[in-house]
């Protein structure tokens, strides 16, 4: 699949990295594909492109968002319209509206997108990492739509997480909520940690 990251930082950087890796094509959508921060991201992964967010998605079969949620609207202005496109939100929002998720501000957005929630539960560090676990960790994914869930899903099996369906769009919220409990832990266990699903 040719996956369009929107934004280069940690977290999309680690994205590509795992994508690429996986056999995927990945393309970078950034404001300036000369920045520092682009410039880095795509030195760790070669087989990387990077363009301006339109350019990014056009073509592409995936769209995953990857901002810091203030740079989200004016992002948005900037891209075509997204109707029954595959778009999956990797974000999560620390401050601004407490009730108010990043897949919210999203779907608002993008009203036609076929939207899911996924890849926002774990440090940066282990998304390009999953495959090399002793436990696989689970990656949480929420959708309403079943193409948006059945791809994101698919995407974190192919990287090394254990895929688990997190209901509808509702939750999304409460995964971003997750990844709060994730960095609490972490002050014990070290950021390698993630969420397992344990069985009887």
């Amino acid at each position: 699949m040719r996956i369009a990251i929107i934004g280069a930082g940690n977290v999309g950087g680690g994205l590509g990295k795992a994508f690429t890796g996986a056999g995927h094509d990945v393309v970078f959508g950034v404001r300036d594909p000369e920045s520092t921060k682009t410039l880095s991201a795509l030195a760790d992964i070669p087989a990387a492109t990077a363009a301006s967010p339109s350019e990014a998605v056009d073509g592409a079969d995936v769209i995953v968002f990857a901002l810091r949620p203030a740079a989200i609207n004016a992002t948005l202005a900037d891209l075509p319209p997204l109707d029954g496109r595959i778009v999956i939100d990797a974000m999560n929002r620390f401050d601004g509206e407490p009730a108010r998720s990043t897949t919210q501000d999203l779907a608002d957005r993008l009203p036609g997108a076929k939207l899911a929630k996924a890849f926002n539960t774990i440090g940066f560090e282990n998304l390009s990492t999953a495959s090399q676990r002793e436990t696989r960790a689970a990656m949480f994914v929420a959708g309403d739509d079943p193409d948006a869930k059945r791809v994101a899903m698919q995407l974190a099996s192919e990287i090394g997480f254990l895929a688990e369906d997190a209901g509808g769009l509702a939750n999304a919220k409460p995964l971003e909520e997750m990844v709060k409990v994730w960095l609490a832990l972490t002050q014990a266990h070290g950021r390698g940690i993630g969420f397992a699903i344990s069985r009887s």
